[in-house]
């Protein structure tokens, strides 16, 4: 059984209430890059992009591959690839696809608390970016 960090669900359940009020005409520009952690690519790292916006804007998020590489899209339903421009709070969390409760293992990567709770703000410009690098540091 797969189980989600407590701060990941939260975050899940706080956008499902946000984008109840979000309009989903909202256009979307391509958001992509790579996460690092020291200059090391991180895999199977979940990016959430939080609206830190006055004026509702549909969150986003995004999973790393082997590689760190990472391409963002909307929470909503039906998922657009990509995020609404505007200014976001991005966290960073690092989750196990293979997690058994049963079985408990250290986590190949200690993403820094910052990077969890505080996290990074970053504006998606009207454009959209793909060559974000977002390189984690303790």
């Amino acid at each position: 059984m797969k189980v989600l960090s407590t701060d990941f669900v939260l975050f899940l359940v706080c956008c499902a209430i946000f984008v109840s009020g979000c309009s989903k005409g909202d256009p979307v520009a391509p958001v992509s890059g790579t996460v690092t952690l020291q200059g090391k690519p991180i895999a199977d790292c979940s990016i959430t992009f939080q609206p830190t916006a006055k004026n509702p804007i549909v969150a986003a998020f995004g999973l790393t591959d082997v590689n760190g590489k990472f391409s963002l899209e909307t929470i909503e339903s039906p998922k657009r690839k990509g995020a609404v421009a505007g200014e976001y709070q991005v966290k960073f969390f690092w989750r196990d696809p293979d997690f058994d409760e049963t079985k408990s293992k250290p986590a190949p990567y200690q993403i820094p608390v910052k990077y969890q709770q505080e996290g990074i703000t970053f504006i998606v410009p009207n454009e959209g970016k793909t060559d974000v690098v977002f390189d984690l540091v303790p």
